[in-house]
């Protein structure tokens, strides 16, 4: 998580020049660099008279940099948060819906034409998902035609017609009525063409679903089976879930293993109702999946508002307290015994905001690589670079 440097340094670099050390554009020590020097003898104060003259001024004057911790805590109670842990970086869901638009699909059930079925269902459930879910859709088997001279034609037929992306629900119409089905049903090859739309989402931060929704077996030849338990084991890592509409027992058989060689379910639908009972089902069997989506996104937004205050708040507790103590130290006179630490005091607190600033620069830089960090040991670390 990174902020503009013009936000971060923004109320240091709007204080006033007024010293010998300086910190974001503001001098702490001596107000006049001119004046005579105190004589270095008898005079010069003892490194524990000047620590305790320090000590003093922080004393009266210092700020109290742990109450930021409880910016965090108020930011973080506007969302659940595990165990007292910041926030881990929400999982994105990537929904990939795989419909077979062969030339059985234009048979008619219960509810109508099977593809006009499909199609309503199909809409029906991407409308469903999270808000935050990305989803695509692929057709299959919506080229050439069912006769065996046009069969290499139509196994070839692979087309993603909605790229994964955020729902636009008036493109996504569109986009599943933009074909009409005709041809051959490649399901291993539709499988293999998922495969290469979900290449973009591999690593850790991305949970892949797929939807194969059929009316029989493979035609073209391939192995399904096999590119479902390909694919499950990769880097992409999807759940391939089957949907059977309107099918025997024997291709019930062949797509129930591809289900299971993808890590998936299966599921039996005759009809629309039965079509739409199927996502639904699926919606709860996965309700795990889409509500961490939810709350994780709620957590992490709150984690964010939460980790800005932070910095705000020490940035802005940093500037009061230079320029407060720059005030008491310009406010000290040549003849006070005090006198003769000031330039020692300015340079303690120039060090004490260094040591600050480094820290929370740090702490902000490696926040994604620090989830388990507690807000007792934001406590706790935040008291060694500014005791109170």
């Amino acid at each position: 998580m990174k902020h503009r440097t013009s936000y971060v340094h923004l109320a240091l670099f709007m204080l006033p020049l007024c010293g010998v050390v300086v910190v974001g554009g503001c001098k702490f020590g001596h107000r006049d660099p001119g004046s005579t020097a105190v004589d270095s003898g008898s005079s010069t104060a003892s490194n524990l008279d000047a620590e305790k003259y320090y000590q003093q001024l922080l004393h009266q004057h210092g700020e109290n940099f742990s109450a930021c911790v409880k910016e965090v805590e108020v930011k973080l109670n506007e969302a659940p948060m595990p165990s007292g842990s910041v926030a881990e970086q929400p999982k994105q869901l990537n929904v990939l819906i795989a419909l077979d638009a062969s030339g059985s699909m234009n048979g008619s059930v219960g509810g109508g034409k099977k593809i006009e079925v499909a199609r309503e269902a199909i809409a029906r459930f991407v409308g469903s998902l999270p808000k935050e879910s990305k989803v695509g859709l692929i057709v299959f088997g919506h080229r050439g035609s069912n006769r065996e001279p046009d069969k290499s034609i139509s196994c070839a037929g692979i087309e993603t017609v909605y790229e994964i992306r955020p729902l636009d629900q008036a493109l996504f119409q569109r986009s599943v009525e933009s074909f009409r089905p005709t041809g051959y049903t490649p399901i291993a090859g539709a499988l293999e063409h998922s495969s290469k739309a979900l290449s973009a989402f591999v690593n850790e931060a991305n949970r892949n679903l797929i939807y194969v929704v059929t009316d029989g077996i493979e035609t073209c030849g391939g192995d399904p089976v096999a590119v479902a338990r390909s694919m499950h084991g990769s880097s992409i890592k999807a759940l391939i879930n089957v949907i059977g509409f309107d099918v025997d027992n024997a291709a019930q058989r062949q797509l129930r293993a591809v289900a299971e060689a993808g890590g998936g379910s299966f599921y039996v639908a005759q009809n629309a109702g039965e079509l739409n009972k199927a996502f639904d089902d699926s919606l709860q069997q996965h309700r795990s999946w889409f509500t961490n989506v939810q709350n994780q996104n709620r957590v992490w937004t709150a984690f964010t508002n939460a980790s800005n205050a932070f910095w705000v708040c020490i940035t802005n507790k940093m500037n009061k307290e230079a320029i407060t103590i720059q005030n008491a130290l310009n406010a000290v006179p040549p003849h006070d015994p005090k006198y003769q630490y000031v330039d020692d005091a300015g340079k303690r607190l120039r060090e004490r905001h260094d040591q600050i600033e480094a820290w929370k620069k740090g702490f902000i830089d490696n926040l994604d690589n620090r989830k388990d960090l507690t807000i007792d040991q934001l406590k706790q670390e935040l008291a060694k670079v500014a005791p109170e």
